[in-house]
């Protein structure tokens, strides 16, 4: 920080710290009749002085800005545009039409036997993009997000509740353009200079949802749909786990790895990650079983238990893997016969050692791989976070480059499913 800086923090501090004295003056001339409840007063001033501190701490921060324009989110211009409404955008990610709010992940009929974060988080955006063409020279996004808390501890607001687009080249990849920022419960926006023709895709809020969204061009321009993927199935790849499928703890939207597989192998993606909640209630392999899926991924193992606990793997009944695991993936297949489902071990930044959880799959895997299942796929957690320690936040869930790690691993494995139902 500079002297300048610091003047200006500092001056702002001890305005607060002034009143937050003259507080604590007042509760000393308080009444004697009153000095009963002092400890209380006191505690209430102590809270005082603490939100008042962090307030200013807050003020003080914001004002990086005025010195550095890039850390300020952009005013968006609207005037002159024709806006299109999100609900008339080609989408993917969106499995169900049966839904309470129309950018929900799982349909309205979620019952009491599935856990309630499941049916709280139903309501995230995760694995939902927009991808379209435009022949206008510029592009506007506007949202509203449908939580008031934009942002955790160890994740930003551009990955939570934020928006990021790319552009599709000549070759059919995508590069990234732009992060849509958010600052306000209000609604966020972004606008980019766009070249007529091009695809452009957007993805939205990973661990918030949004109430509306919309699209603005120019005036004499239109929207058709994005040219089709080009990847081994036109199927969405569907992927139900953890908060690491959900997207936890991403800098935006584009960086999950879910998102990251899809653009990897051009091929549509539905992120049925649930933050603490995936634990494969037999309900859920109903839900599952309703999408029409090029491959199904499950990667439970972190918010499941075991009756054999150890030191990772602890005693969770009603969401232990002897319970859950076995009757969800046989009804899986029931109904989605020789469809390709990848089993995924527990990714654990420390090590590669098995625990009671990865060691009742692998049985179960051996055990229907010798009943005859085709199209089986077995993923170890050797493969999922490189070898140095550094693609965590928090020793768990992955930053952007535990991220890219992730989707190397669970893409390959995926390429491989896909390749095993074709004979290839």
């Amino acid at each position: 920080m500079s002297d300048e800086e610091l003047h200006e923090a500092d001056g702002v501090l001890g305005k607060f710290w002034k009143l937050a004295k003259k507080r604590s003056n007042d509760m000393k001339n308080t009444n004697s009749s009153l000095r009963a409840s002092g400890c209380v007063r006191a505690a209430a001033c102590t809270c005082a002085v603490i939100a008042l501190w962090a307030g200013a701490s807050a003020l003080a921060q914001d004002n990086i800005a005025k010195y550095d324009k890039n850390m300020a989110v952009p005013t968006v211009v609207t005037n002159g545009l024709k806006w299109i409404d999100g609900r008339n955008l080609p989408i993917e990610g969106r499995a169900f039409d049966d839904v309470e709010h129309y950018y929900d992940r799982l349909p309205s009929n979620v019952t009491a036997k599935v856990n309630g974060g499941v049916r709280s988080m139903k309501h995230h955006t995760a694995g939902m993009q927009f991808r379209f063409a435009t022949n206008s020279k510029k592009i506007n996004f506007k949202w509203v997000p449908y939580n008031s808390r934009l942002s955790m501890d160890h994740m930003p607001s551009t990955g939570v509740s934020g928006i990021d687009v790319y552009r599709r080249l000549p070759d059919g990849t995508w590069r990234y353009v732009k992060t849509g920022r958010i600052s306000s419960a209000k609604g966020g926006g972004l606008d980019i200079p766009w070249t007529p023709g091009d695809a452009c895709l957007v993805n939205l809020p990973l661990y918030n949802g949004v109430k509306s969204f919309s699209v603005g061009i120019d005036k004499d321009a239109t929207i058709t749909a994005a040219p089709p993927h080009r990847g081994p199935t036109a199927k969405p790849v569907v992927f139900y786990g953890t908060s690491i499928t959900h997207g936890g703890c991403c800098s935006r939207p584009g960086l999950a790895f879910v998102n990251i597989v899809g653009r990897a192998l051009d091929v549509p993606v539905v992120n049925l990650g649930f933050s603490g909640s995936g634990v494969m209630e037999y309900e859920m392999s109903e839900h599952l079983a309703r999408i029409d899926a090029g491959c199904y991924v499950l990667d439970c193992l972190w918010n499941m238990g075991s009756k054999n606990p150890d030191g990772i793997a602890k005693n969770r009944p009603g969401r232990n893997v002897e319970e859950n695991y076995e009757p969800f993936i046989r009804n899986l297949r029931a109904k989605r016969p020789g469809v390709p489902i990848v089993m995924a071990e527990m990714c654990y930044v420390y090590g590669n050692e098995p625990n009671a959880k990865d060691r009742y799959m692998r049985a179960l895997y051996e055990k229907l791989v010798k009943e005859g299942w085709k199209n089986l796929v077995y993923l170890p957690k050797e493969k999922m976070f490189a070898g140095d320690g550094e693609g965590t936040v928090d020793g768990c869930h992955p930053n952007d480059l535990g991220m890219m790690s992730m989707a190397k691993a669970y893409g390959d494995a995926v390429r491989g499913a896909l390749r095993s139902r074709r004979g290839r």
